[in-house]
């Protein structure tokens, strides 16, 4: 590979790409192996749970081809809805490139601007995206229980907790992604290209609607509409699919296109799916706490963001350690302005992890009301 870009000063580079391709291998592994670890720790336990266990009523066992058979009726709808959020950036890659190059750019250039969308704007964007996932996949189960037992306050309420949880972390992340773009860039790739900064502030919004579109998702599998969210999916993928020759023929924006591509998609997915928990599930969020509160102390918290890191950037001319420290401070002010205005009450922050702890802490520095 070194070979191929030009010499033995591309090892680096060459092996930093080999390391990054085999860290998502290695990844996977890790988790299968604890899986696994997991699996053979608690194995006596679960035999003694078989062996207690009593079906109801008939005393008859189900074949394993009838199990096997809800397991994959269960497991495609997901599996379909997870390959067509994948799908949209090989969608958007194809269509990106050849219509770029279609208009008069030439193809360096394009793939430039490709390296630059997917190198740097889509690894950092996918961090707090990855969280909100994480936080939907820990939703489901409380969901989907509630919503075996027909207990429908109860599911609202578990959705309800659920979006409140996402909220609180995607509007910090978009507002401080938005904020320090350039910086968090500069220091993470040690590059002072303009191009990724720009892409990553104007693109930074969509943390917000791809953290609702996936918990969504999440919760419409919960209660048993599997096939909806692969609906919602086809829908925004054509819209996406759509937005994007208009952006590049019509507004000539470059590889803008792919952040206004992003934003279209995230945002109809966050549309679609909302719309259908609301009339399969009943819930309608509180507008003020779920999104009002969250995102006026993401904004008051990006202000003090941007402060800190200007003054502390002029004090000691290192942008790494303004970045840090900015970010530091982001953190703490968000946790205490969200607090003090009510975004998170004593009784939400008990279902968070750590919740006692948090309350205890805050209690302390009379920051709960």
């Amino acid at each position: 590979m070194a070979a191929v870009l030009g010499g033995e000063q591309h090892y680096a580079e060459a092996y930093g790409a080999a390391g990054g391709t085999l860290g998502t291998s290695m990844g996977a592994l890790a988790g299968l192996i604890f899986c696994i670890a997991i699996f053979l720790f608690y194995r006596k336990t679960f035999k003694k749970d078989i062996a207690s266990e009593r079906t109801a009523g008939t005393g008859q066992v189900e074949s394993y081809r009838s199990i096997i058979k809800v397991l994959i009726l269960t497991i495609l709808p997901i599996l379909v809805s997870t390959t067509l959020y994948n799908l949209v950036s090989i969608v958007d890659q194809g269509l990106f490139k050849n219509l770029a190059i279609h208009q008069g750019n030439a193809a360096d250039t394009v793939s430039l601007w490709w390296g630059v969308y997917s190198g740097y704007y889509k690894v950092l964007i996918n961090v707090p995206i990855a969280i909100s996932t994480a936080i939907a996949t820990s939703s489901v189960p409380a969901v989907a229980a509630a919503f075996a037992r027909k207990n429908r306050p109860e599911v609202k309420r578990k959705i309800g907790l659920a979006m409140r949880f996402v909220m609180v972390v995607a509007f910090p992340c978009a507002v401080g992604i938005g904020v320090l773009a350039t910086p968090i860039i500069n220091m993470l790739f040690h590059t002072t290209t303009d191009l990724a900064g720009s892409l990553l502030r104007w693109g930074a919004i969509s943390v917000i609607f791809y953290s609702i579109s996936t918990l969504s998702n999440a919760i419409l599998q919960g209660i048993d509409r599997m096939r909806i969210p692969i609906r919602n999916a086809v829908i925004a993928l054509a819209v996406n699919c759509v937005s994007l020759p208009i952006s590049i023929y019509v507004f000539h924006i470059g590889i803008y296109a792919m952040i206004v591509g992003n934003i279209v998609f995230s945002l109809v997915m966050c549309i679609l799916n909302s719309f259908s928990v609301k009339r399969y599930s009943g819930y309608s969020p509180n507008i003020r706490k779920t999104y009002v509160k969250p995102a006026i102390a993401a904004v008051i918290m990006g202000v003090i963001v941007g402060v800190v890191y200007l003054l502390i950037h002029m004090a000691l001319h290192s942008n790494t350690i303004a970045t840090i420290i900015a970010i530091v401070v982001g953190v703490i002010s968000y946790a205490v302005i969200l607090l003090l205005t009510g975004g998170l009450t004593e009784t939400d922050l008990q279902s968070f992890p750590r919740g006692a702890f948090i309350i205890k802490i805050s209690k302390k520095l009379h920051l709960l009301r």
